[in-house]
């Protein structure tokens, strides 16, 4: 809209290209919302709800060169800005209030400064904890702020309001009757925990505003704990040939991001969804810890074939690698088995053709294994990856 002012004016939404089978609404503007339309549903519900609704595809340049001039000028009012994905953050304004004056100003100023300066409107949510904060500014009308003090003021909304609480969750908390925030607020921690596990504790506390976990400072980061990429194919992965290729990019991409963190893995995982949406996630631990695409994707493909097969295509494909750390294994070489030996060829190999990359351009070399179907291996996941943050999944 900043660029196209026209669009201000009609029902438009930013969304992946539905022909290739990412066709999901990514924003919406204001008049778009009040059809119902909601950020992750496909085109084609958004388009029964509003017909006339204008997509446009997304612009990943601007995109990050818009939330870096925003997240810039937060920090002329606090060092603490911790990102939450791309185009969100979280900001500790409680030492900042003596210099600028009221929260309320504070926010105010902002708000005006995003508008006037970037071209821009936020909405912006005030809480004394992160994930309130975050419900807050989901609740917060365009190029405004919303207030969240007590959590009784929220017990009334629906379960799913919760940040963490996605559609099948939802589903399953209302089968035991816990339909509102209150309902998981004021439920026995431990009936949550045998629904959900682990997850049930952690939206227990959400819910409750138990979150003590302070915003980051400047440039302060977590150990990255997983890295990983996925994929929706343009077309359902038929045979042993189609899952090689989409496992060789994807491998090729965790491994470079490794480097890229000089990072190590020891657990390579595989995550799979059929054209039926049935999900399956397995894993293989190492002997020796590596940096190497090609590990990655051995180990990958070994799970694939010990554990799958093709009785449904699939939809989608992933690969993570985890139990990561800054230093290589020390490991005694076997002088009669040279199977799943660190090679340092092969790292060579890969460093090269991420310069070549870097320099001129991702789609400059490639294996000859990917040529044979440039419609499906046409994509670059390492650029398309957005990091999400694991620090409000901590006590």
């Amino acid at each position: 809209m900043l660029y196209n002012p026209e669009l201000r004016n009609i029902p438009m939404a930013v969304a992946g290209d539905i022909e290739n089978r990412h066709g999901i609404i990514l924003a919406k503007n204001v008049l778009a919302k009040r059809y119902g339309i909601k950020t992750g549903e496909v085109i084609f519900k958004a388009k029964n709800k509003c017909p006339d609704l204008i997509i446009c595809k997304p612009n990943y340049d601007n995109y990050l060169y818009y939330s870096q001039r925003v997240k810039s000028l937060y920090y002329e009012y606090t060092d603490k800005v911790e990102s939450f994905g791309l185009d969100e953050c979280w900001l500790d304004i409680t030492g900042s209030i003596k210099y600028f004056g009221s929260i309320n100003k504070i926010v105010s100023e902002i708000l005006n400064r995003v508008k006037e300066e970037i071209g821009l409107t936020l909405s912006i949510g005030i809480s004394n904890n992160k994930i309130y904060a975050k419900l807050a500014s989901d609740l917060a009308s365009e190029d405004n702020y919303y207030v969240i003090d007590k959590k009784e003021e929220i017990y009334h909304l629906p379960a799913n309001t919760l940040l963490g609480i996605g559609k099948s969750t939802d589903k399953l908390l209302k089968s035991y009757g816990i339909n509102t925030i209150r309902d998981i607020a004021c439920a026995d921690i431990n009936h949550l925990k045998n629904i959900l596990g682990r997850w049930g504790e952690t939206l227990y506390y959400f819910s409750n505003g138990y979150d003590l976990s302070e915003v980051k400072q400047y440039e302060e980061e977590d150990l990255i704990k997983s890295i990983g990429n996925s994929s929706t194919s343009i077309r359902d992965l038929m045979n042993i040939e189609d899952i090689k290729m989409m496992l060789k990019i994807l491998s090729d991409s965790v491994a470079s991001r490794c480097k890229d963190a000089g990072l190590y893995y020891k657990v390579v995982h595989l995550s799979l969804r059929n054209n039926k949406l049935e999900t399956r996630t397995i894993q293989k631990k190492l002997n020796e810890n590596s940096n190497l695409a090609d590990d990655i994707y051995n180990n990958a493909l070994k799970l694939f074939n010990d554990n799958c097969d093709f009785k449904y295509p699939y939809r989608s494909i992933g690969v993570s690698v985890s139990k990561l750390s800054f230093k290589k294994d020390i490991s005694q070489i076997d002088l009669f088995n040279q199977d799943n030996i660190y090679s340092l060829k092969e790292l060579k190999k890969e460093e090269a053709i991420d310069t070549i990359r870097n320099r001129f351009g991702y789609y400059k070399i490639s294996s000859l294994s990917l040529i044979q179907d440039r419609e499906l291996t046409h994509f670059n996941p390492k650029k398309e990856h957005i990091i999400f943050p694991s620090s409000y999944f901590k006590n």
